[in-house]
């Protein structure tokens, strides 16, 4: 890839502060996940200033979901960028949880006894009911990432998605194990440019 590609992590929402699985479902941002939004926006422009780029040739592509659009909406009104409803990409939703999407762990556990204890035992094979394992989303990921680094052979690309399918999206970027992958942070205030085989984590707070 020619340009970088800048990935991106929805703000803060209601059910992340709840500790609820999300998946395909969906709830707001709070003022945290708002701010934040704010914040990666300025740092994404500062970003930008520095390596010579005019926030209109950044292309943008997305997760549909709602915290995602809340958050694209408010980081580009800050840098500066434009999108439109092709930079909607339904590769990039995070990783659905099936019939877990909007329970608790614990209410997870009062109703499939076990199955939390389960996943842990083999977190990237493991598929929760109706839902959707690691090997799932690497797959629609990849094919993400094939288009994206075709994009940044021509201009920068800012990719905003989940916690899950973010770190799908940046082992597969530089090719590491799939233990690795899962280690990997999901931060709702920094984001990752991806450039040269690298990966740079950019924290948001203090930008210019």
């Amino acid at each position: 890839m020619h340009h970088p590609v800048y990935v991106f992590r929805h703000g803060e929402t209601v059910w992340n502060a709840e500790k609820r699985a999300q998946g395909f479902l969906d709830s707001p941002l709070t003022e945290t996940g708002r701010a934040q939004a704010r914040a990666m926006g300025r740092a994404l422009a500062h970003e930008l200033r520095q390596a010579g780029h005019a926030p209109a040739d950044v292309v943008v592509r997305a997760s549909p979901l709602g915290r995602v659009r809340e958050t694209l909406a408010l980081a580009a009104e800050e840098a500066g960028l434009t999108h439109h409803d092709g930079s909607f990409d339904d590769r990039l939703r995070e990783m659905s949880w099936g019939e877990w999407d909007g329970l608790t762990g614990p209410e997870i556990e009062a109703r499939w006894p076990g199955a939390m204890a389960a996943r842990r035992l083999d977190r990237w094979r493991y598929e929760p009911p109706g839902g959707e394992n690691y090997i799932v989303a690497a797959a629609r990921a990849r094919a993400a990432l094939d288009d994206i680094a075709a994009l940044a052979m021509e201009r920068p690309v800012a990719v905003f998605a989940h916690g899950g399918i973010g770190r799908v999206l940046r082992g597969l970027f530089l090719r590491v194990p799939e233990a690795e992958i899962l280690d990997m942070d999901q931060p709702q205030d920094a984001f990752y440019r991806l450039h040269r085989d690298t990966a740079a984590r950019i924290v948001s707070h203090g930008a210019d």
